[in-house]
């Protein structure tokens, strides 16, 4: 069974690939969709190898400069999609990294 932090961190990573590709086909950005990809596959990544010692830091790290990039264009265009919806993903990734390595520390099996 997959933990829940990973768990997390995979659907994260897909939602962000899928999220990047469909900015490309409709508005054809390829900033997006290599935005997209990048931050996607090193959430995959960080869930694939959760028990990494630096895996959740890192997590936490790609929230939070998901939340300032996307927050920063959601107040300039007040569009919510995508900019607010990742902010709020974001978030929930973020506030689950904090959980684990506050209860949990690093390096640890997550829950």
């Amino acid at each position: 069974m997959i933990p829940w932090p990973v768990l997390l961190l995979y659907i994260y990573g897909i939602l962000l690939i899928v999220g990047g590709l469909m900015g490309y086909v409709k508005a054809k950005s390829v900033p997006s969709a290599v935005a997209g990809l990048v931050c996607g596959f090193l959430a995959l990544l960080f869930g694939y190898r959760y028990t990494w010692h630096f895996a959740p830091h890192a997590a936490l790290v790609l929230a939070l400069v998901l939340i300032f990039l996307m927050g920063r264009r959601y107040l300039r265009t007040r569009k919510a999609m995508p900019a607010l919806l990742i902010v709020i993903l974001s978030i929930i990734v973020a506030v689950v990294q904090v959980y684990v390595l506050l209860t949990l520390g690093e390096g640890h099996d997550p829950l």
